[in-house]
């Protein structure tokens, strides 16, 4: 089999792939089961937090906090008054990374009829906190009510 070889592995990759299930196991007991068990319930705890104080914005998809665990903590929206570009750009003073567009779903954004802007995606993961989810919130309200976000020291607010 070994003459059908395209060259030589790629080390890297296989130490990377190793590295990232060890890791992943360790958030557990040692095991993967009960490491994905425990990034799901703390993934939905997010999830349901975030569902019950998000403020008056465009949600796409499951609002009912109480259906957490029947979506993932990704989230697309919109703010009412802000191309998208513009509430990731004010978000990003704030220290809070978020992207904006289509995300390579062009169809489903067309769909929504979201045209070219898109919307805005806010995603939380295994090592999101719950302060995170808050000062997210803060900012969203903020911006919903057309005010300015309070920028990180040394950032300047987009407008």
């Amino acid at each position: 089999g070994h003459r059908f070889e395209t060259g030589t592995q790629s080390h890297e990759a296989i130490a990377g792939a190793t590295a990232a299930i060890e890791y992943i196991a360790s958030l557990g007991d040692g095991s993967l089961d009960d490491a994905y068990a425990r990034i799901e319930a703390h993934e939905a705890e997010l999830t349901r937090h975030f569902l019950a104080e998000l403020p008056e914005v465009e949600l796409y998809g499951i609002r009912d906090p109480e259906r957490a665990g029947e979506r993932t903590p990704t989230f697309c929206l919109n703010v009412s008054g802000l191309e998208p570009r513009e509430a990731a750009a004010r978000l990003a003073d704030a220290g809070l990374y978020v992207w904006d567009g289509n995300y390579y779903a062009l169809e489903p954004i067309r769909a929504l009829g979201l045209g070219e802007e898109g919307a805005v995606r806010i995603g939380f993961l295994h090592y999101s906190t719950v302060e995170e989810v808050d000062r997210t919130l803060a900012a969203l309200t903020a911006l919903s009510r057309s005010r300015r976000i309070t920028p990180l020291p040394g950032r300047t607010n987009s407008q």
